[in-house]
């Protein structure tokens, strides 16, 4: 069976090493990068993934709040280089009304929204929906679906 290819991007050691975790948990094929500016992603002048016998990855997940960038900008550039992955999520610590009116800005190309401490049955039910899509070849879902933190 084909395994996710996942791309996470976050400042935090700890949070890195935690999702690099789950994927792996997973049996995902991850690239784990703590700063944005050094993915591939960021620095090429246009979608990278197709110069690679790899290919684009399947999910690409970043951490909202990080130095120099932030996730949705980062996501912003990713999208404007052409980027053939479908499958997004930004993870932050903020409250979504920090963020709401950023995140709508990448509805359109189906950015998940998920607040730490992150809940791992939503996250799960989500990652069991994005392996569904890629391997029967489906988009991903247009819009964003905002988990609020637990209380």
């Amino acid at each position: 069976m084909h395994s996710l290819k996942v791309v996470i991007i976050d400042d935090s050691p700890v949070d890195l090493y935690y999702l690099a975790n789950v994927f792996q948990h997973r049996r995902c094929q991850v690239q784990s990068y703590a700063d944005p500016v050094l993915t591939p992603m960021y620095q090429s002048n246009g979608c990278p993934c197709s110069l690679k016998s790899t290919g684009c990855p399947d999910l690409i997940v970043s951490d909202y709040n990080m130095p120099v960038v932030n996730g949705v900008e980062l996501l912003e550039t990713i999208f404007k280089k052409g980027c053939h992955c479908r499958h997004f999520a930004i993870i932050s610590g903020q409250g979504l009304m920090d963020i709401e009116e950023k995140m709508t800005r990448i509805a359109k190309h189906g950015t998940r929204f998920f607040a730490k401490p992150l809940d791992l049955d939503d996250f799960y039910d989500w990652l069991d929906r994005v392996e569904q899509q890629v391997f029967e070849g489906h988009p991903a879902e247009q819009s964003p679906v905002f988990i609020p933190a637990p209380p």
